[in-house]
């Protein structure tokens, strides 16, 4: 047996190659960090309900979580934009937590009065053509 530290909700992987997320659509989000200080989303992070200072179209976004590793987290530096791929919440689809906007099912959420709600609370929105 290997002696392996494994950190909550960790991968450990075998040998071969192991596809994450295999079949699920991708969505690529522009995401621009207009703020100060360094933005992590983590895996399981509903991207909707990401900072504040992040410019991008949160509509794209909604029940959406970055395709990367449990673990992993994209980093975006201040005055960085990155394209970052998305797939969608799986399981239930219940969003509960982050901001407070959603905390419920995701496939019946309001999406134009969220969107109103980011908007007057001062997060950026900047949708795409």
């Amino acid at each position: 047996m290997r002696d392996i530290v494994i950190p909550p909700g960790g991968l450990v992987p075998g040998e071969g190659e192991v596809e994450i997320n295999a079949g699920l659509p991708v969505t690529v989000v522009r995401i621009t960090n207009r703020g100060a200080v360094p933005v992590h989303l983590t895996a399981h992070f509903h991207v909707f309900e990401a900072n504040p200072d992040l410019c991008f179209d949160r509509r794209k976004a909604f029940g959406m979580r970055p395709d990367i590793p449990v673990g992993w987290a994209i980093r975006i530096e201040p005055g960085q934009t990155l394209e970052v791929p998305l797939v969608p919440i799986r399981g239930r689809r219940i969003v509960r937590g982050f901001q407070g906007l959603v905390n419920g099912p995701v496939d019946t959420a309001d999406l134009d009065t969220l969107l109103k709600e980011l908007v007057n609370r001062g997060f950026c929105h900047q949708p795409e053509e």
